[in-house]
């Protein structure tokens, strides 16, 4: 075994040790990403625990050992370093969050038990801020013409989803009213 493959073990043993550790866990819900962009290209909230980081970790383990074994061409020395180097930092950043995830309260996601007319209200809201971004958009002057339509096309497809759910909320407090 040479040291390639000694380095590739240890790091697969790392990241199982991590996945079995991650998966103890209950199921942990969060509004914001864990970690910083630069580290892990997931962003988005924690609906079903750490998956989306371990499954990235995993994918770039993989690449990293597809890219070590390769043959034909030569493998790309700096793109190795990289991958090494990024999932060193991936298992430490995670290592650290199971570390500190006592010391944090998870967040509720919001809305998990709101009722219909508190959906609508909020809804309302934000299709009354839709409604004046809108409105303040057309009345400038400081961005050009392009820009601006572009911008106005995003926000009355914002407006149309809006307009679409509150309609459905309306619905459903109909038929549960009767």
């Amino acid at each position: 075994m040479n040291k390639n493959d000694v380095f590739l073990a240890n790091l697969n043993d790392k990241i199982q040790s991590l996945t079995e550790q991650f998966a103890s866990l209950p199921h942990i819900k969060r509004n914001s990403p864990c970690f910083d962009a630069q580290l892990f290209n997931y962003q988005g909230p924690l609906l079903n625990g750490y998956e989306p980081y371990l499954s990235e970790l995993k994918t770039n383990y993989q690449k990293l050992v597809n890219l070590v074994h390769r043959e034909s061409p030569p493998p790309n020395i700096e793109l190795i370093v990289y991958l090494s180097e990024l999932i060193v930092y991936q298992l430490e950043a995670m290592q650290r969050e199971l570390a500190t995830l006592s010391l944090r309260n998870t967040e509720k996601l919001p809305h998990q038990n709101e009722t219909l007319h508190e959906q609508y209200v909020r809804n309302s809201g934000y299709l009354n801020r839709l409604e004046s971004m809108r409105h303040e958009l057309e009345q400038s002057n400081t961005i050009n013409i392009i820009e601006k339509k572009n911008q106005l096309k995003i926000i009355e497809e914002r407006l149309a989803r809006c307009r679409y759910y509150l309609s459905q909320l309306e619905q459903r407090i109909e038929n549960d009213e009767k």
